[in-house]
């Protein structure tokens, strides 16, 4: 009569079940581990969102000043930019367009500014001024409004005879400008806009 050895079937089955546990201890241990990395990317994205958003809000505080301080220079068409500082710094870049429109006197202003604690964020600020010069009111369409302002919804823009109208488009970001106004900031810049008509 033979004897079977019935440890040697055992150990075997120990084995087979140790292996599917680490297994499944594993598999739930790399989910975690990989909804803590989403977390942590999207508590930074957030947080980056947040000073592009202030970035812009703050740059139309001071836009609205400017606008209230300077309003006959701005409708006027003059140059402004000596007289613009926000945020403890001057002006990075500034460039304007005088009369842009028939039937208006128009004037649209550009500029930017690096601040921050570590200068480590962008405000860009585009206005337009509109004064119709006639007694008809001025309409601008909205692919106009979004070539000169980046980001404009798909609205036309009217201004009434007699009025004065004032559109500021605010960009923010949670970098510093990058040195020519047209360069990229490259990765990882989050920009935020702000858009103001009165």
């Amino acid at each position: 009569m033979s004897m079977v050895d019935n440890n040697t079937k055992k150990s075997g089955f120990a084995l087979l079940v140790s292996l599917i546990v680490v297994s499944a201890v594993l598999s739930v241990g790399l989910v975690i581990l990989d909804l803590t990395i989403k977390q942590v990317a999207l508590a930074v994205t957030t947080k980056e969102s947040e000073i592009a958003f202030h970035a812009a809000n703050a740059g139309m505080e001071c836009a609205r000043y400017w606008r209230r301080q300077l309003g006959t220079d701005i409708e006027a068409g003059a140059n402004i930019e000596l007289s613009l500082s926000c945020f403890g710094s001057s002006v990075n870049s500034y460039s304007s367009t005088d009369n842009w429109i028939t039937g208006a006197v128009s004037h649209t202003y550009r500029y930017d500014f690096t601040w921050g604690p570590a200068n480590d964020r962008c405000t860009r600020v585009d206005m337009i001024s509109l004064v119709p010069s006639g007694v008809l009111d001025i309409t601008i369409t909205s692919p106009v409004m979004r070539s000169l302002l980046p980001g404009y919804p798909d609205q036309d823009l009217v201004c009434a005879a007699g009025s004065q109208c004032t559109v500021i488009s605010l960009r923010g970001y949670n970098r510093g400008c990058p040195a020519a106004p047209a360069t990229d900031f490259g990765v990882g810049v989050v920009e935020r806009k702000v858009l103001l008509e009165f």
